[in-house]
């Protein structure tokens, strides 16, 4: 308890949130149904399968579950509930539909895992023997009579012991009566993804989290970002056009864009969207949530060629050296700088402003950061402002669960700057950097998977980048969506291997940047040379497909009687 204590007092909770799922662990009904079909692949967790199954237990217990012991924890089975469903007919009643849950978690790697959650269904029927006789001749009714004959018929085709026993072994779940029916369900699955991917990330500051040892190891060559080699005036063109960006476009607006934690494309969408907005003749400050401690080795980098050692000195700061990195310091960040310095050689007016602080928690941090941002717009009061932060500090809609009393940052903005923009990043199921709390308390930062909440969530085949304004203030407190689509994981500066760039959607030219990046995060040690850490995810091979019709593990080869579960 006392080492939970002390990362939550040593951490800033909610910086980016999704829409989160309601109490009963399903989707929120004020926002707008998603619309669940079977999965072409399955859905992969990068967490432990006990850790995700512990998540399932819980869903199913909010929802009034009780469960069943099972001797292989890899499985979860629900009590049965049952309900009559309709009334006497025909000289005969149903006993009601009787249903169960199987969630059936399967290991695919130390931090991934599946998990399949299976709704079971049993119909039973029950005649009333009074009913099957006249009472004054003692004659069978034929209508009684036929239905009985259908119940036996019923019952000898979902005979439960020939569709349960295709090996010598019964599953331990099977019991011999009645017929059942198994089928995936989607809708919990769903809800199920929800909870473990749309978690707030958690924000960790500089001064009290350890930071590697030495700065003095060698970098492989590969490691530098490569634009310095290019010729000054021939430096970043547009790649790609932001759609609906140019209503933005005016002196002195300011943006503020609510991202994910962690990934290659919000970073990447807002240096498209600086490359627009400098190539039509406006100047343009980006504040980054990152330490104002930093903001020296920020300026004298803008000011750079931008070659290797520029970089090197750059990350010397403890911002980026921190071993518990959350997000804010990736190689996505770090290429932003860089394609804005870029910009700036080539003449382009362009500010970079270090916004957060490093003493500061809740409400009085985001106050601060207002104070930079506004300093900031005091001295360039024509720029375009894009200010990029975790969004929970942009929403204009203050929600913290850890504080009641929290006053975001947008809030303090919104007073000074009345017209600003918010901007909610959408986009579509992919993976992340990001920290949490491991169920021992200790903090975990590593690859992660995020899936979006119905209103932020986006089709893989939308267009993208692209700007989608509301016709008025959403109810979470942002003017409209800025799509950026799948997202990929951007791993921390830092890390010495894993920074390619992952293919994109083309832009206006047709042409995609390619290179799928390779997940490895790697950090020198005192002596530069060992790792003290190193997290490969697999190769880029799309994940197992999901059947249409997939059967329960082999040995017990099935859950029920009836057909397959799907």
């Amino acid at each position: 308890m006392r080492r939970t204590l002390a990362c939550l007092v040593m951490l800033a909770a909610g910086c980016a949130r999704n829409a989160r799922p309601s109490e009963s662990g399903t989707p929120a009904q004020a926002e707008q149904k998603v619309e669940l079909t079977a999965p072409r692949y399955e859905h992969i967790f990068m967490l432990p399968v006990d850790r995700a199954l512990a998540e399932a237990t819980k869903l199913l217990k909010e929802n009034g579950w009780v469960l069943k012991p099972m001797e292989d924890p890899k499985y979860l089975l629900t009590e049965w509930r049952s309900s009559e469903l309709i009334g006497e007919a025909w000289g005969w009643k149903s006993g009601g539909d009787h249903i169960r849950y199987l969630v059936v978690g399967e290991p695919m790697a130390e931090r991934q895992s599946i998990v399949r959650i299976f709704r079971m269904k049993r119909v039973s029927f029950s005649n009333d023997a009074e009913i099957l006789y006249q009472g004054k001749t003692g004659e069978l009714v034929w209508k009684h009579m036929e239905m009985a004959q259908f119940e036996q018929s019923f019952r000898r085709r979902g005979q439960p012991v020939t569709l349960a026993t295709r090996e010598q072994d019964t599953a331990p779940w099977v019991e011999l009566d009645g017929v059942v029916q198994g089928n995936r369900d989607l809708e919990l699955e769903h809800a199920l993804t929800l909870r473990l991917e749309s978690k707030p990330s958690l924000e960790t500051l500089t001064g009290t989290l350890k930071l590697t040892r030495d700065d003095s190891f060698a970098r492989d060559p590969s490691f530098y970002i490569k634009r310095y080699r290019k010729d000054v005036q021939a430096q970043e063109p547009c790649e790609r056009d932001v759609a609906g960006v140019q209503s933005l476009l005016r002196p002195g607006q300011m943006v503020l864009i609510g991202e994910q934690l962690g990934t290659w494309e919000v970073p990447l969408t807002v240096g498209d969207m600086a490359c627009e907005a400098t190539g039509a003749g406006l100047g343009v400050t980006v504040g980054l949530a990152i330490s104002h401690k930093e903001q020296e080795r920020i300026d004298r980098y803008l000011s750079s060629a931008g070659t290797p050692a520029d970089q090197d000195a750059l990350l010397s700061g403890d911002f980026w050296r921190k071993l518990q990195q959350d997000g804010r310091g990736s190689r996505a960040v770090m290429d932003l700088i860089d394609r804005l310095r870029a910009l700036r050689a080539a003449g382009r007016k362009v500010t970079v402003v270090a916004i957060d602080t490093d003493t500061n928690h809740g409400s009085a941090r985001d106050a601060r950061m207002a104070r930079f941002v506004l300093n900031q717009r005091t001295s360039r009061p024509n720029d375009v402002f894009l200010v990029l932060a975790g969004n929970a500090h942009t929403r204009l809609v203050a929600e913290a669960a850890w504080s009641e009393n929290f006053v975001p940052m947008s809030k303090h903005l919104l007073e000074a700057v009345p017209d600003l923009k918010v901007l909610e990043v959408g986009y579509a199921t992919g993976r992340r950097w990001g920290c949490d709390l491991d169920p021992a308390g200790e903090l975990e930062c590593d690859v992660m998977g995020i899936t979006p909440g119905p209103k932020v969530a986006l089709a893989p085949t939308a267009p993208v980048p692209a700007i989608r304004m509301l016709p008025e203030l959403d109810e979470d407190g942002f003017h409209g969506f800025l799509d950026v689509g799948a997202l990929n994981v951007s791993l921390p500066a830092i890390a010495l291997r894993g920074h390619e760039l992952p293919e994109r959607p083309a832009g206006s030219d047709g042409k995609p940047v390619p290179g799928p990046a390779q997940v490895v995060f790697k950090i020198a040690s005192a002596s530069g040379r060992t790792p003290v850490k190193e997290d490969a995810a697999p190769a880029a091979a799309p994940p197992p497909p999901a059947p249409a019709a997939a059967p329960l593990p082999a040995a017990p080869q099935s859950p029920a009687s009836g057909p397959a579960p799907r």
